[in-house]
This record gives C-alpha cells, sequence and structure tokens, in this order.
C-alpha cells in the first residue's frame, strides 16, 4: 500500500485536516462540512483512510437500526516506519506532482480567470534562527486557524494553500 499516494489526494487531506482540527467524527458530521464532495466519494474516500489504518472508529453508534462510526486520526502513526530520507522524498515528490497537476489542470480550462479566482505562487527566502523560525510558523498556524473553521456559503469557494518550508543553497 502506497500510504503517500493515499494522503495526497486533496479529499482525503481535507478529512484528515477535519479530523485534526475536531478531533473525532462521525461520517456524517464530516458530509455536513465538506458540502462540496458528493457523499458517495466522501464514503469511498473515508473508506480508504480507514484500510490504510490512518484513521481507526473510536465509536460506534445506533440510529435507527443503521450503524454510524465515529472516527479519529490514529495517534499510532502507521507512518512511522515511512520516515527514511527515501520515503520523506517520496512523499514531497507526490506533493509536487499533485500541486503541478491542480495548477495545469485549473489552467486548461480557458473559462477560468486566474485574476478573478486570485491565483498566486510566491517564493520568499528569509533569514531567520530556529527560534524565529518557530515563532514564525506558529503565527501562520494562528492566521490558518481563524479561518479553518469558516462554513461554506454563497460567497465562500474552496481555496488551497500550499506552504512549504524548504532547505536553501548557501
Amino acid at each position: 500500500m502506497d500510504i503517500t499516494k493515499i494522503i495526497m489526494n486533496p479529499v482525503r487531506l481535507r478529512i484528515i485536516q477535519y479530523l485534526v482540527l475536531h478531533g473525532s467524527a462521525s461520517t456524517g458530521q464530516i458530509k455536513e462540512e465538506l458540502t462540496d464532495i458528493p457523499p458517495a466519494s466522501l464514503y469511498r474516500h473515508i473508506k480508504i483512510l480507514e484500510e490504510a489504518k490512518l484513521i481507526i472508529v473510536v465509536k460506534e453508534n445506533k440510529i435507527r437500526g443503521v450503524v454510524e462510526k465515529v472516527f479519529q486520526l490514529n495517534k499510532e502513526n502507521p507512518l512511522s516506519q515511512e520516515n527514511s530520507n527515501e520515503n520523506i522524498k517520496r512523499v514531497i515528490d507526490s506533493s509536487m506532482l499533485s500541486i503541478m497537476s491542480e495548477f495545469n489542470s485549473y489552467l486548461d480550462k480557458e473559462e477560468n480567470d486566474p485574476q478573478k479566482d486570485l491565483l498566486f505562487l510566491s517564493t520568499s527566502t528569509l533569514l531567520l534562527s530556529d527560534e524565529e523560525f518557530t515563532e514564525f510558523t506558529k503565527e501562520i498556524g494562528e492566521i490558518f486557524n481563524r479561518v479553518l473553521n469558516y462554513k461554506k456559503n454563497d460567497k465562500r469557494k474552496v481555496r488551497r494553500i500550499t506552504v512549504i518550508s524548504s532547505p536553501c543553497e548557501e
């Protein structure tokens, strides 16, 4: 099983993000939040995450004869054996290819308007100590946390922001 391919799927990343924020949730609760994902697709992605042992069932509720599972992230990290440099490289390569693919797919559609959709790519090189960098990433996290729980409405659309910290050549 290639864990990299499993976790790099945008829908599965959103499910994982939901569970990170909420601790645990039923499929119904996740479905209420991720309204842009068709229910059949959502159930399929949850099943893939469960089979990969990335999420686990922590509770089962019986509702009108149907069993509703409540999931949380697996605290016993199934990726822990995969933290070699080679495996980390595979995850980064897959992530970058996924981002490239999404940009290409978006830009291949002539009806899309990058300016209207606020599409951007930015790279900055910073000079920071480890302590300054840790504080900087903490502040970025606080900004993300302010908006992560926004609910979808007529004015909001799904947007993806990717932040990558990478080494620089001296």
